[in-house]
């Protein structure tokens, strides 16, 4: 085995460890491109063993003089002897002189967690889990004052700055708009209102009246 590629032989069972079972690292030594392979752990995720010989990729790198471009080649796809897709990584290994003796590769196997995705993408759509661009919405977590200042803001979001200069009209329609959703049902709603838009209790209840005559 060359010296240099000798090297990364306890990062094989480093990196496979760290990985686990779901991810192949393989050694190569370019001596002899027919049985590269000199090490190999989780080796079932491709069907090599010891003694395989070098990858399509690999020939093309070495024809394309890649190597010579850069120190490694990361996240790109590779296929498995079963039909797994793979994400796959090489790093070139060198000597002093620069040329290009080895390869340490990693190839993980993410087939369960594509079906595990496809799984759970068909049971959301199953039980209609509504997604955050939802039109209905609900807040849990509330207390009568933020039940209706939500209310409020989702009908006018810059009410603290803009109700001291609103008109008697502007504000009537954030009255309508708040009993249409329901706001004045709910004891104590009136009083809490009345502080937003800057008005007396009264007047909200006149403003309330007024918009039930209109409608």
């Amino acid at each position: 085995m060359n010296k240099y590629v000798s090297m990364y032989l306890p990062l094989v069972d480093f990196i496979a460890e760290c990985m686990g079972e779901n991810t192949e690292v393989v050694l190569h030594d370019l001596t002899d491109y027919h049985q590269s392979v000199v090490a190999i752990r989780n080796g079932n995720i491709s069907g090599r063993s010891v003694g395989s010989p070098i990858t399509d990729l690999s020939l093309k790198v070495l024809k394309a003089a890649i190597f010579e471009q850069v120190p490694y080649m990361a996240n790109y796809q590779g296929v498995a002897k079963n039909g797994h897709m793979l994400k796959s990584s090489t790093y070139f290994i060198k000597d002093d002189s620069e040329r290009f003796v080895g390869m340490l590769c990693v190839n993980t196997d993410y087939h369960n967690l594509v079906e595990s995705r496809n799984l759970l993408t068909d049971l959301i759509a199953m039980l209609k889990i509504p997604n955050e661009s939802s039109i209905i919405s609900e807040n849990l977590n509330m207390n009568v004052q933020d039940l209706v200042m939500n209310n409020i803001h989702r009908i006018c979001p810059d009410i603290v700055n803009v109700a001291e200069t609103m008109q008697q009209r502007e504000k009537m329609d954030i009255v309508d708009k708040l009993n249409e959703m329901g706001t004045f049902m709910i004891k104590g709603a009136i009083s809490y209102v009345a502080d937003a838009l800057r008005v007396s209790v009264p007047t909200v209840y006149r403003y309330l009246n007024l918009v039930k005559k209109e409608n």
